[in-house]
């Protein structure tokens, strides 16, 4: 299956000067919100329900734009047929593969030579902070750059930077039909960081945990 892009992208390019950014991560970065996912366990889609005023993909094209070149929305086949009136860049699920890894590794077919700050569409209470944290602490030289999840000692594989190096790690797991994300970030050489507040890593993944948030 081919890689289709619907849309036209309507985020500018912000300059060096942008806040929360570093100079060295301006030209080479794009943003991935990873949206794909069934939702069956909330039973309607975790990127559009509402937490900031607006849809939560729209809300975080909003987070990531000072940090990146442009963002885009990884979309499965069923929600690109309906995207046809939105003016935003979106990659398609290239692959016949359930989970992050197929949006991640679209991403890297569509651009091989880009870094993707790849961030899950079902964290609502990520705010600038944690981005700031995870930029400013990026490693270029290593495969990636991520948080410790909420147990201090696994890598997050759903908020963080996956330098181009990582693209034919991908490939290859692919390949050998090994499809978690943060088993392939414990067998490379990746940064991990310590989050500055674990909460805004939590994943919202059904009706319960959704009215505990009370947002």
């Amino acid at each position: 299956m081919e890689n289709e892009i619907f849309g036209v992208s309507n985020v500018d390019s912000p300059g060096v000067d942008s806040p929360g950014r570093s100079a060295g991560a301006v030209d080479s970065l794009n943003g991935l919100i990873l949206t794909g996912g069934r939702s069956t366990r909330m039973g309607h889609d975790k990127s559009q329900l509402i937490y900031h005023g607006k849809p939560q993909r729209e809300h975080l094209i909003d987070l990531l734009k000072p940090y990146c070149n442009a963002v885009f929305w990884s979309v499965n086949a069923e929600q690109a047929a309906e995207i046809t009136t939105i003016n935003q860049s979106i990659i398609v699920d290239a692959f016949d593969l359930v989970g992050p890894l197929n949006g991640i590794l679209s991403a890297f077919q569509y651009d091989a030579i880009a870094a993707w700050l790849v961030v899950a569409c079902d964290m609502p209470l990520l705010t600038a902070r944690s981005l700031d944290a995870l930029v400013n602490g990026r490693n270029s030289a290593k495969m990636a750059t991520v948080f410790y999840d909420s147990d201090g000692q696994s890598p997050e594989p759903l908020l963080g930077i996956y330098e181009p190096a990582f693209g034919p790690i991908l490939q290859q797991a692919q390949v050998n039909g090994a499809y978690s994300p943060r088993q392939l970030l414990r067998q490379n050489d990746v940064k991990l960081l310590t989050a500055p507040d674990i909460r805004e890593l939590a994943n919202i993944n059904d009706p319960k945990a959704r009215a505990a948030l009370g947002v």
